[in-house]
């Protein structure tokens, strides 16, 4: 991936509504901003902190929605099995211009564990958000590796 097709990427992510519905109430969180009532109902599940990940189109690439469908049944198998509890959601871009895709927003994992279950499903990254913090995008190893660069490097 080029330095213009990365800054696409960037802004395709900040772009994106993370949207999820919980006690009758649809949240919107975006990347770099605070929203106190998605905070709120963070915490009063005692979490401190969550994460938005999806199987769809691995690596930004489209695939099928077949295939979508499948990898969408397998993370949430995969969140099952580690524990944790999960709400659905949907990341859909402000333009359009990129089918919206579903995931889950996941409470009881550490960020690092939700990146390293994200490179398992093939995607560059997570939108992690916390109770004071606003939300944030995390990269996966395999963004870094696409852009050449250590993942390791701080």
């Amino acid at each position: 991936m080029d330095l213009s097709g990365f800054i696409r990427l960037l802004e395709a992510y900040r772009d994106t509504r993370y949207l999820f519905a919980a006690d009758g109430v649809e949240h919107e969180v975006r990347i770099d901003r605070r929203n106190p009532e998605a905070e709120a109902w963070l915490a009063g599940r005692g979490a401190a902190g969550a994460g938005f990940i999806s199987a769809d189109n691995p690596r930004s690439r489209l695939v099928p929605a077949a295939d979508n469908a499948t990898a969408r049944q397998r993370l949430a198998e995969a969140v099952r099995r580690r524990g944790a509890v999960a709400v659905p959601h949907t990341g859909a871009g402000l333009d359009g211009a990129w089918p919206p895709e579903q995931g889950l927003l996941v409470l009881g994992l550490a960020a690092a564990d939700l990146v390293a279950l994200a490179e398992e499903f093939g995607q560059n990254a997570i939108v992690w958000f916390a109770p004071g913090q606003p939300a944030r995008l995390v990269p996966t190893r395999l963004l870094c590796e696409a852009l050449g660069l250590d993942a390791g490097a701080e």
